[in-house]
């Protein structure tokens, strides 16, 4: 289903009858997609803080980084230099990647 206000785009034209401009903005249908997921990830962090130890939810993070990155020796080899520099946002993002 395409939103009607922004067919689609997810921009919407505002007019400012004081300024007498036009200019484009976020169309709400897709503020409430993203508060809808901002809205479900704190849910689901809620559940994993209070049902998940942080050693099981670490272990599951690098084996999510090491099945995704394991097939460069490239990635393999920058993974393991982050691990030996012990940067633990870089291989964060790894998981992300």
């Amino acid at each position: 289903m395409t939103c009607k206000v922004c067919n689609g785009t997810g921009e919407r034209i505002v007019e400012c009858d004081n300024h007498d401009v036009v200019y484009k903005e976020t169309c709400y249908c897709i503020l409430w997609e993203e508060r809808l997921k901002e809205e479900l990830a704190i849910k689901i962090a809620d559940v994993l803080s209070s049902k998940i130890t942080k050693e099981r939810l670490a272990l599951s993070l690098a084996s999510i980084i090491v099945e995704k990155h394991s097939d460069e020796e490239e990635s393999v080899r920058a993974l393991e230099n982050s691990v030996d520099a012990k940067n633990g946002a870089y291989l964060i993002n790894w998981a992300l990647l």
